[in-house]
């Protein structure tokens, strides 16, 4: 969470502008589920970020760096720290705006199979910060992840250097921070300027945090299982604040403030998300960190969970007369949400996946990082603090931001269509890449980084490619819907939801037929203008000489009687036309490609993926490119995988510049895969 002092003006201006209180702004939300809980047998940690609708975050992959000896981490307020002589390689989630110093990395994985989420924020009580206040040139939040995760080869590591840096500099604010290895995970609170404990986590349970101290009794003599400050203790004790249960100090009941009602809320609401049969009751005296459960808790559980409002309580933040009343876990004030696996099947290297959502994750999808990848697409590296298209942030943060202007209307089918691509994400790492990857790490590291970026990448792409699509589709029915009487009321009046092309005719025709609509499939606009055709369809269209040869010549089939020139095509169907192109070619030589580059077949067929499968297509048949030289004006918007098989469909003439840029991430339609049907 974002420092208080440093942007309170900021933070008030944007509560009153999302009539939310102030509370609600300065709030993270943390999770864990032990590997005894986990569906399938591997621990989960995840946190939300929440400080601001509007706030811009990237994905950065660093390399390992080498240091001279005395040179020092300083940020900008006051906290320095000698570097090591070598740190380890890293990928991270930090803001995309740092003019004014602040990194935020978040989260990320490093080289040596260490993840690790900062921070959850959270205050003492007066009572301590009396007794041991805080410092003002300590470690401060913004520079949790940059100092320790470069540095450590294990989880315990990470806790040992923050017990250090506590001891020896202290910390400007108190935090909550989660460390993981494939071994253990540690749970550890910073509580005031130089006391803290942190604690291996339990096998057999699941957490809830949000911005409060959590944790119970502890024995501080375990020195296995804790560790903790030499006065944790001691300095309660003497200024008469320590609390204790069975002879142990009760660290939540010494050191933690009172329960605000929004932490309230979400431990009451995230506790019951996981396992609804716990039914804790929203007004209970005490909710414990480590909860226990029959209930086995999967990725998509806790990215669900993320995203809860409380739909179908009495607590339901979409509810008008809970509006204001309620801290949700999936506040608008996200901008960004992660979810990491630890994979024990995994090389050590790997590590696991980091699910990334960005922007409020309620409407985003979450994107899998495999462990430290070098490089990310340029849309998700992005910086600044203004609103641009070319950035995965902004593009994501948009669709999620028209969605909740009327979520019944705009959301819901956004959040079918992101549901079904997370789902055939997880079945397909199940089923097909975790091979793969364990396959290349065999051979080396150097191969298994690259495959893990190279799938990483494809899938960021496909992320950034279909909320373009969404947010232009979006966009359009906002701008029908905005004035629409039946949006606004009108009795009787029933507007069409968003759907989202990327569902598919088929799936549009039964959401309509469901919500009593008659008529066929049509657009993706409200009353189905965009479907209505008068006249000639192609007159002054530029591909009518293209669409009407490859009508006539079979190569393409009319849609419902008509060319529909405009309309987004899919990768199954550029296969299809290879196919009606060239008899004798087997089609399914293709899915060795398919799958090395991570395109579905039923993805929307962007410029890239073309270019990917036409090269390979060329090469099957044996059709060489000519050697000409050409300059793309939008190369470094290429994929650096597909530049050469951009560049080869170029020289076969299949696919063309468009004023000298290529567009790649660009959706195809009908008109275009007409052009392209004459040229192969």
């Amino acid at each position: 969470m974002k420092t208080y002092f440093k942007k309170f003006l900021a933070t008030v201006l944007v509560a009153v502008l999302l009539l939310a209180p102030v509370s609600e702004v300065f709030a993270c939300t943390g999770v864990i589920v032990g590997r005894g809980v986990a569906a399938d047998g591997n621990p989960i940690i995840g946190r939300t970020e929440d400080w601001s609708s509007a706030y811009n975050k990237t994905v950065i992959a660093t390399p390992a760096k080498t240091y001279q000896k005395g040179e020092m981490y300083e940020d900008v307020y006051g906290f320095t720290y000698p570097m090591p002589e070598k740190t380890y390689a890293t990928v991270t989630v930090p803001d995309g705006y740092q003019d004014e110093g602040d990194v935020f990395e978040a989260t990320g994985w490093n080289d040596q199979g260490v993840t690790m989420t900062a921070t959850v924020t959270a205050s003492a009580n007066d009572q301590a910060l009396a007794a041991d206040p805080l410092t003002d040139h300590g470690l401060y939040e913004s520079s949790v992840v940059s100092v320790v995760l470069p540095r450590i080869k294990t989880a315990r590591e990470g806790v040992e250097l923050l017990a250090e840096i506590m001891d020896t500099k202290g910390v400007q604010e108190g935090a909550v921070i989660v460390l993981a290895d494939q071994s253990e995970i540690w749970y550890m609170e910073l509580l005031t300027g130089h006391q803290y404990v942190a604690v291996k986590y339990p096998d057999d349970s699941y957490s809830v945090f949000p911005n409060c101290f959590m944790l119970g009794t502890v024995d501080v003599t375990d020195t296995e299982n804790v560790v903790a400050s030499k006065d944790l203790v001691n300095l309660p004790k003497q200024h008469g604040f320590l609390v204790e249960e069975d002879g142990l100090i009760h660290v939540q009941k010494t050191y933690a403030e009172p329960l605000a009602s929004g932490n309230r809320d979400r431990l009451w609401g995230g506790i019951n998300f996981l396992d609804p049969d716990k039914n804790i009751p929203h007004d209970s005296p005490y909710f414990e960190l480590f909860q226990k459960t029959d209930k086995k808790i999967s990725v998509k559980d806790v990215m669900e969970f993320q995203r809860t409002r409380y739909e179908g309580t009495e607590k339901d933040a979409n509810l008008p007369e809970n509006a204001g009343k309620v801290r949700p876990i999936g506040t608008v004030n996200q901008e960004h949400a992660h979810v990491i696996q630890i994979k024990e099947n995994y090389p050590k290297e790997l590590g696991g996946i980091l699910w990334v959502a960005m922007g409020n994750a309620e409407h985003a999808q979450y994107v899998p990082i495999f462990g430290p990848i070098t490089d990310s697409i340029a849309a998700y590296q992005v910086p600044g603090d203004q609103y641009t298209p070319e950035s995965a942030y902004w593009t994501m943060r948009q669709v999620s931001a028209l969605s909740e202007i009327n979520r019944e209307l705009y959301g819901p089918y956004v959040r079918e269509y992101y549901d079904l691509q997370e789902r055939e994400a997880l079945k397909r790492i199940e089923e097909e890449l975790d091979g793969k990857l364990i396959q290349a790490f065999e051979k080396s590291t150097e191969e298994g980084r690259k495959l893990a970026t190279e799938i990483s990448m494809e899938f960021q792409q496909k992320a950034y490619d279909d909320a373009t699509q969404i947010v232009k589709e979006l966009n359009t029915y906002f701008f029908d819907t905005s004035n629409d009487s039946g949006v606004n009321g009108t009795p009787g009046r029933k507007v069409k939801p968003f759907i989202p092309s990327l569902l598919g005719d088929e799936r549009r025709a039964e959401i309509l037929k469901e919500l009593g609509f008659t008529g066929g499939p049509g657009s993706a606009q409200p009353l189905d203008k965009g479907s209505e055709v008068t006249g000639d369809e192609l007159e002054n269209h530029w591909a009518k000489a293209s669409m009407e040869q490859a009508i006539a010549s079979g190569w393409l089939e009319k849609v419902d009687g008509k060319f529909l020139p405009n309309k987004v095509v899919y990768v199954e169907d550029l296969l299809k036309l290879l196919a009606v192109k060239n008899g004798e070619f087997k089609v399914d030589s293709l899915d060795e490609v398919l799958n090395q580059y991570v395109i579905g077949k039923n993805y929307v067929l962007n410029r890239q993926s073309a270019a990917i499968i036409l090269d390979a297509y060329g090469q099957l048949t044996q059709q060489a490119p000519e050697n000409k030289n050409f300059e793309v004006k939008d190369q470094d918007e290429i994929s650096p995988w597909s530049q050469d098989a951009v560049n080869r469909v170029l020289n076969r003439g299949w696919l063309t510049l468009q004023e000298g840029r290529f567009y790649p991430s660009s959706q195809m339609n009908r008109a275009e895969l007409s052009a392209l049907a004459a040229r192969i």
